[in-house]
């Protein structure tokens, strides 16, 4: 008896594992590309493939083809293929960019904010449940990427005030807000500056700092372990400030939903981070004698990509949200024997047959047509968690979804 109840709690303990994914949030100003340097997109290859995000917002984008030569030599290299970008808006000043792993989100709409200075970007993504159908419900993403004007002084921290007004208003107005995360560069240089107070409190939806930490971050070895700008004491070619790492402009927050998973997206505590930075470079280059925060080949790249580092979260998703109910009463499902076994009440005229795994990969496919029964194969599938689709052809409603573990 013991011994089943140990088995048993270990099958709960894996299987609550295997059901959970994580999404990787990047947020980076990745200074005036492609002008600065039109062959940095090699320099971001190494510190993409150490983060590996799923969504990657930048910042001082100039052009369509900066924007491609990202996708094609930074993220879709050494045989990947799965990252996509959003549609390039040029507004006035730098742009912004959106990219996203197509293995877990689908890019539903975008949208451009105007502003005195630059446009605010707003990308909606969803989940990519791999029993999605009309009638089943997922996981939305409403991501913001913002560049808020530069500089020090009143005048510009009204102009900054003004920007972050704006944003919230714009939110004000957009209706069945879920998971909001709102990145980039927002140059502040304490937490009671107007713009940085009015994105957390103003408006209909707040917005939370993963990593509280009022004070004024400017020059402050107070902060010295989420200082993100500048990676540089001196200057380089390719522009961007110097005087090593003493501010923290560079955010990510988001809104309570992914506090509290109220919309399926939940943030992992502790996992927002200034990437490379150690808490030990206060005023100095990134590269600068020992950085243990991450590879070595990654602390030169943060240097000579951008004066900024990029700041990263984690949120977990279940990885069966959007499983919908079994909508056909006369059509029956189960496993024996490594074979999955339908029947229907009726003859179909034809049904797709679809077999996943866990991460929403296809294993298998077929097409059934004219039949009332018909069993499929599942002997080569490895172990694991499986998901069996049955949908009608040219009617993704009707369709039922059966789960197995092998």
């Amino acid at each position: 008896m013991k011994g089943t109840i140990i088995i048993t709690a270990l099958f709960c303990v894996m299987f609550s594992v295997q059901a959970q994914d994580t999404l990787t949030i990047m947020a980076y100003n990745v200074l005036n590309y492609p002008s600065s340097n039109p062959t940095k997109a090699d320099t971001l290859k190494p510190i993409i493939k150490y983060v590996q995000p799923d969504i990657f917002m930048i910042n001082e984008l100039e052009s369509e083809a900066g924007a491609t030569t990202i996708l094609n030599n930074a993220l879709n290299v050494d045989g990947a293929t799965n990252y996509r970008k959003a549609d390039f808006f040029s507004g006035p000043n730098t742009n912004n960019m959106l990219y996203y792993n197509t293995d877990k989100l689908v890019l539903y709409s975008q949208h451009e904010i105007p502003t005195a200075l630059r446009n605010i970007s707003e990308y909606v993504l969803y989940y990519k449940t791999p029993l999605m159908n009309i009638n089943a419900d997922t996981v939305f993403i409403f991501c913001y990427s913002a560049h808020l004007k530069a500089s020090t002084g009143r005048t510009n921290e009204q102009k900054r005030f003004q920007e972050a007004v704006v944003f919230k208003n714009y939110l004000n107005g957009r209706p069945q807000l879920e998971n909001v995360i709102l990145g980039g560069d927002f140059n502040v240089y304490s937490n009671t500056e107007p713009a940085y107070e009015t994105l957390l409190n103003g408006g209909n939806t707040s917005l939370l700092d993963p990593i509280s930490s009022p004070g004024n971050w400017h020059n402050n070895i107070a902060f010295t372990n989420i200082h993100t700008q500048s990676t540089r004491l001196a200057a380089i070619s390719g522009g961007g400030a110097s005087g090593g790492l003493d501010d923290r402009f560079d955010f990510i927050l988001f809104n309570q939903h992914l506090q509290t998973g109220t919309h399926g997206l939940t943030y992992i505590p502790n996992s927002y981070k200034a990437v490379g930075n150690d808490g030990n470079h206060f005023n100095q280059s990134i590269n600068y004698g020992t950085n243990n925060a991450v590879p070595s080949n990654v602390v030169d790249a943060l240097y000579y990509m951008s004066d900024h580092l990029p700041v990263v979260l984690k949120a977990s998703i279940p990885v069966n949200v959007g499983i919908a109910k079994n909508n056909n009463s006369h059509w029956k499902g189960r496993f024996a024997k490594n074979y999955f076994y339908f029947t229907s009440n009726q003859t179909e005229k034809e049904l797709l047959v679809f077999v996943y795994d866990m991460r929403g990969k296809v294993m298998q496919k077929q097409s059934i047509e004219q039949a009332k029964s018909f069993k499929t194969n599942l002997k080569r599938l490895p172990k694991g968690v499986y998901f069996v689709k049955v949908v009608e052809a040219n009617s993704n409603s009707n369709a039922a979804v059966y789960k197995f573990v092998k």
